[in-house]
């Protein structure tokens, strides 16, 4: 409590009297470019799906005087220099969940240096790599215009840089993307949980995609991914009401929200689900490790489910796993 009062006071004071009338304009633009460039992942770390937790300690304190600093510099540029539509006295600021418009680059354009500079994400150059923490270890070939931007035990993401981006209700963005994930299991809707009765191999959880009442699933169908014979089926969401609730309506604020998959490793978590226009090709394959890996070709926004899919099965039909 002491040292949260503390850094409080600090705010204050800098806010107040400490602060200068006018900001660096590379200050500003820096800061604006870090919020929204810092990307989001799909692990769940503590509190819940797709999000992480801010506990009360000294480092968490000093995260919420970043933060505070961080929107002083927007205040005071504001102040200084108004930039865009300042809102109307009274009114009430909205969260839209509509789709943000794809990029019309061309899918070989090359990633922008900043998207590279945030939270370790890579701007892969055209070739062969391969996983670093990723198990099993997975060799990918790409193109340029693509981001890694996230590789742990359980989960390997590829993010695109030509693609679009869907921000939720709450707040959450996230892009256009090839994730794979190891030792999936089937999410219950109502708690995070697995969900009973599911089995945990690539078949079982085909047939239950393919079955499920709240999917638009088509039909699996037999492909061979690393090798390895997979399961392939796309998935969007009904536009009608669900047949039954799903705790990620109540996580992220939107309506058309379903659960679906969560890491079966405790020490590589994950969440997986479909929000809004989300569409999404699904991989599903057990290798000889005995490992069964989801790969998924993930148009967040729904606005060019074909030119993605174009642009990213040449990476998932390069996919090889070695133990």
């Amino acid at each position: 409590m002491t040292d949260r009062l503390d850094v409080d006071t600090r705010v204050a004071r800098f806010l107040q009297g400490d602060a200068p009338a006018d900001v660096p304009e590379r200050l500003i633009h820096a800061t604006r470019d870090r919020i929204a460039m810092t990307r989001q992942s799909r692990s769940i770390m503590a509190l819940d799906w797709r999000r992480t937790r801010l506990l009360p300690t000294p480092l968490a304190a000093t995260g919420f005087l970043a933060v505070a600093i961080m929107a002083a510099v927007l205040v005071l540029s504001n102040r200084a220099g108004s930039v865009g539509i300042q809102p109307t006295p009274g009114a009430t600021v909205t969260v839209s969940a509509s789709p943000s418009p794809v990029s019309t680059a061309s899918p070989t354009s090359t990633a922008s240096s900043s998207a590279c500079a945030i939270d370790g994400a890579t701007c892969l150059d055209a070739g062969t790599h391969s996983s670093s923490e990723f198990v099993p270890k997975v060799t990918y070939t790409v193109p340029a215009g693509w981001i890694r931007t996230n590789d742990n035990r359980g989960e390997l993401d590829l993010q695109f840089a030509a693609g679009g981006h869907y921000t939720y209700p709450d707040g959450l963005t996230f892009n256009d993307a090839v994730s794979i994930f190891r030792r999936p299991v089937a999410e219950s809707a109502t708690a995070r949980a697995p969900l009973a009765g599911v089995g945990t191999k690539a078949g079982a959880l085909a047939q239950w995609l393919a079955g499920h009442k709240d999917l638009v699933a088509s039909a699996p169908t037999r492909v061979t991914v690393g090798g390895v014979s997979a399961f392939r089926l796309v998935l969007t969401l009904p536009t009608g009401p669900r047949t039954a609730p799903d705790h990620c309506t109540t996580d992220h604020g939107d309506p058309r929200c379903e659960s679906l998959f969560l890491s079966s490793d405790p020490a590589a978590f994950y969440g997986f689900g479909l929000v809004g226009p989300e569409t999404a090709v699904v991989y599903l394959l057990d290798l000889p490790s005995g490992d069964t890996v989801m790969v998924v070709i993930d148009d967040v926004d729904g606005v060019d489910q074909p030119g993605l899919v174009a642009a990213a099965t040449p990476i998932v039909e390069s996919l090889a796993f070695s133990p």
